[in-house]
């Protein structure tokens, strides 16, 4: 059963993310906004404009990829982000927000559940919603 999970984009989070794609187009998926929302429960994390790839993306077998949907809201927000590219500071100007996934079976049965553990002793602000 999938687990519903709330990732938040704080600030903190996008002034670290401001200069995303800025010196290089190399690993943009995994220095985003929302990839360093999710970085602590998926290290290995890359996004792409419609997905997070919570193990990253496989460049030899990409249908071997385990990803999650992001919603139309986490989509927008993505577009908004790479669209400021050329005038990166006004990235700190976009607003706080927050959005829900589902982090499918097969991604949980992924997951370490030491981190997870150690996670959420770690980051006692992390919200884990089981259904």
């Amino acid at each position: 059963m999938p687990v519903p999970f709330t990732i938040k984009v704080t600030k903190e989070i996008l002034a670290l993310s401001k200069e995303c794609g800025i010196h290089s187009r190399e690993n943009i998926g995994k220095n985003c906004a929302v990839a360093h929302a999710v970085k602590d429960i998926f290290p290995d994390i890359s996004v792409s404009g419609s997905h997070i790839y919570p193990f990253g993306m496989n460049k030899i077998d990409p249908t071997d990829d385990l990803k999650i949907e992001l919603p139309k809201i986490a989509q927008d927000f993505i577009k908004v982000f790479d669209s400021l590219s050329a005038i990166h500071k006004v990235r700190l100007r976009l607003p706080e927000f927050e959005f829900e996934i589902s982090i499918p079976d097969e991604v949980i049965a992924q997951i370490d559940i030491d981190d997870a553990k150690k996670l959420v002793r770690e980051n006692p602000m992390t919200e884990i919603v089981l259904s």
